[in-house]
């Protein structure tokens, strides 16, 4: 019925009178005002999803995706078996095309490394590797702590070419967890971006004992190198250790499917942080599932990306791989986060990884254009829903009279040629989701995962339009729920730990062999800590966590990050962390508030209204959601600043790093307590 109707409307533009084509209009948005897109909607969703999850069950408890016989025919695609071999079938399938992107200047055009220059490129820094001493096989760690740039993956490259292991160190992991980290897992060469980098190795004042060569991308002054050299360790420039590669040549020496291939590191939120073990296969694996996962949507050579996220992250190299094995290019952003727009413009991506946070500003700029005018507002909203009713009948498309009157001058934030998107670093909020969808006329897959699964676990089926979850289990992928008794939460109730079992579960924690022991039992069930439920359609639905749980004096057990959820919704809420303490019967809260939710916005609105406003928002949204008493905050205290990976309280891939709010409010807590 809506694709007749989307029809109808554009042959209406170019025969039919004006009035007619307002009539239409009209017709939509009385539809969607009254409530009834809501219900048509739902009518559709019941019909449809179920059979397009394509689920199995085994006893009722394992949730299996299973694999079609269109599924296998239309993935007809010889994969490689190691992960340096991804290069030779990009430059194949693209005929030598461009692979890897940078402004050589800060506002020069974009310019790219073909597939055989970043091959040679790579060759020659593994070979100059080999020079350094470095040794083929799993026990040699090469560290990374650089920046997302062409450097990056060059180098990443270049130790997969020799059968080395790659050691990606996140920036935002702080100085002494990067000691301490290179120092445990004994990493012997470290390529650094720059000086900051080399400055964050340090614990007081000297390097890790293990640590002997420092590789920096960016050529450090005489000075510098002097500095570093007294402390015992050697320093090369990454051009240096090419041209040493270009001499000294050596065969291409990749490993076997099952080495070592590289190590994850966890976030951090609570310890120091692990080495997922990821092997070549698993890697492999994990790519082929991604591709049936994501069917109907095809990649080929004409696919673009634009690299912004920080590539330690299992995330960002999963779709960077997944552009590479089909010949695509990337675009490298030529800043900080700032420059995104302006990249993104002159880039072009046709796949981009978004994140909550990139989404609530787009979605927050919009909301802030429409309130300026009703005549901006009103058919921005008709657009809106139509749009969404296309797309609950699986139309995305961005060439729509709605996409060139209204949402072409957002789609050109990000080049306007989005065709698939994925989200996956942290929890979406559903409405904001498929706003994104609308908006940019492209279905944006949610995926749910973890370092330890190799990334993903669930995403969400391609054109399932449902909010608030995770999906359903990709292709090879098995889910399960497990009871956890001091929380009630019980498997034979649709509710439990979330657990999966997969060809490309990690291969354990390096050195920490207890530490896998506790994360993967002996069946192989990787138990992810989140709590999930099954939805009556088969969609994976996360609404708590095992491990940030604590309990109030009455005995009365509060699970904060399920609360930050729900209050997260709000639109006057940027950031919210809820915390407890055993001696008191309530929670407190610290929030960030969305000033452009305020009419006078951060600096003419005064303290005392922010605060009364947020504080009913609180109490609204609790009592909607029917939470108990002391799940609502008693306290709230106003944040000056939002959380950041710059301030510590948030991880590279968002999720809050609660020790560090922790530690950096620790205070400001204690406070709301102590004037009770």
């Amino acid at each position: 019925m809506f694709k007749m109707i989307s029809f109808t409307l554009e042959k209406l533009q170019s025969s039919l009178s004006t009035s007619l084509v307002r009539m239409v209009q009209v017709t939509t948005w009385i539809v969607t005002t009254c409530g009834l897109e809501k219900a048509l909607l739902s009518v559709i969703e019941r019909i449809s999803i179920r059979s397009r999850n394509n689920l199995s069950e085994s006893d009722g408890l394992v949730h299996r995706r299973r694999t079609t016989k269109d599924a296998r025919h239309k993935l007809r695609m010889v994969f490689p078996e190691n992960l340096f071999d991804i290069l030779r079938f990009g430059k194949e399938l693209s005929d030598n095309g461009p692979c890897l992107g940078y402004r050589p200047a800060k506002d020069a055009p974009y310019v790219y490394l073909h597939y055989d220059e970043v091959i040679q490129r790579a060759r020659d820094f593994g070979a100059g590797l080999l020079q350094l001493g470095s040794r083929i096989g799993d026990d040699c760690l090469v560290g990374l702590f650089a920046k997302t740039s062409v450097e990056w993956t060059v180098a990443e490259y270049g130790c997969l070419a020799y059968g080395m292991v790659t050691a990606p160190l996140y920036e935002s992991l702080g100085s002494e967890a990067c000691f301490q980290v290179t120092e445990f897992y004994e990493i012997e060469i470290m390529v650094c971006g720059g000086y900051s980098q080399v400055v964050a190795l340090l614990g007081n004042g000297q390097f890790p004992a293990t640590l002997r060569t420092i590789i920096t991308i960016e050529p450090l002054p005489d000075n510098r190198i002097a500095e570093i050299e007294d402390r015992g360790v050697k320093v090369l420039s990454m051009a240096a250790v090419e041209e040493s590669g270009r001499q000294n040549p050596c065969p291409v020496r990749p490993s076997k499917p099952d080495s070592l291939a590289t190590l994850i590191f966890t976030s951090g939120t609570t310890g120091m942080a692990k080495g997922v073990m990821v092997t070549h296969r698993q890697f492999i694996l994990c790519l082929k599932s991604l591709l049936q996962s994501f069917m109907p949507l095809k990649f080929t050579p004409a696919d673009t990306g634009l690299g912004f996220l920080p590539l330690p992250h299992i995330f960002e190299r999963l779709v960077e791989k997944l552009l590479h094995v089909h010949g695509g290019k990337v675009g490298y952003i030529s800043g900080d986060i700032t420059s995104l727009f302006k990249d993104a413009k002159a880039v072009q991506p046709t796949v981009f990884p978004f994140v909550p946070r990139l989404m609530t500003r787009i979605h927050d700029q919009v909301q802030v254009d429409m309130r300026r005018s009703v005549w901006r507002s009103l058919p921005a909203q008709i657009g809106l829903a139509f749009k969404k009713l296309e797309m609950y009948t699986g139309i995305f498309r961005n060439d729509s009279l709605w996409d060139r009157l209204i949402f072409q001058r957002y789609q050109s934030m990000l080049g306007g040629k989005i065709r698939v998107g994925v989200t996956g670093s942290a929890a979406t909020d559903g409405k904001i989701l498929n706003f994104m969808r609308a908006v940019f006329g492209c279905y944006v897959f949610e995926v749910y995962g973890q370092s330890e699964s190799c990334g993903p676990i669930t995403c969400t089926p391609y054109g399932d339009m449902s909010a608030d979850h995770v999906g359903v289990p990709f292709y090879d992928v098995e889910v399960k729920l497990v009871d956890v008794p001091e929380m009630g939460y019980y498997a034979v109730e649709g509710k439990g730990e979330v657990c999966s079992r997969s060809g490309f579960n990690m291969a354990g924690y390096f050195k920490m062999p207890e530490k896998t022991a506790e994360a993967v039992d002996s069946d192989g069930w990787l138990h992810t800590g989140d709590i999930g439920m099954w939805l009556p359609n088969g969609n994976l639905k996360i609404f708590d966590r095992k491990k940030h749980v604590f309990k109030l004096c009455q005995g009365e057990y509060l699970a904060p990050e399920r609360l930050e959820s729900a209050f997260s919704r709000s639109d006057s809420i940027t950031n919210i962390f809820i915390d407890g303490d055993s001696r008191y019967p309530y929670c407190v809260a610290l929030v960030y508030p969305n000033y452009e939710a305020f009419a006078n916005g951060k600096d003419k609105t005064p303290l005392e209204v922010v605060k009364k406003y947020i504080t009913d928002e609180l109490q609204r949204i609790g009592k909607e959601a029917k939470f108990k008493s002391y799940e609502i905050p008693q306290k709230i205290h106003i944040l000056t600043e939002a959380f950041s990976e710059e301030n510590g309280c948030v991880t590279p891939s968002q999720k809050t790093r609660r020790e560090g709010v922790r530690s950096r409010y620790r205070e400001v807590i204690s406070g709301m307590y102590l004037s009770s």
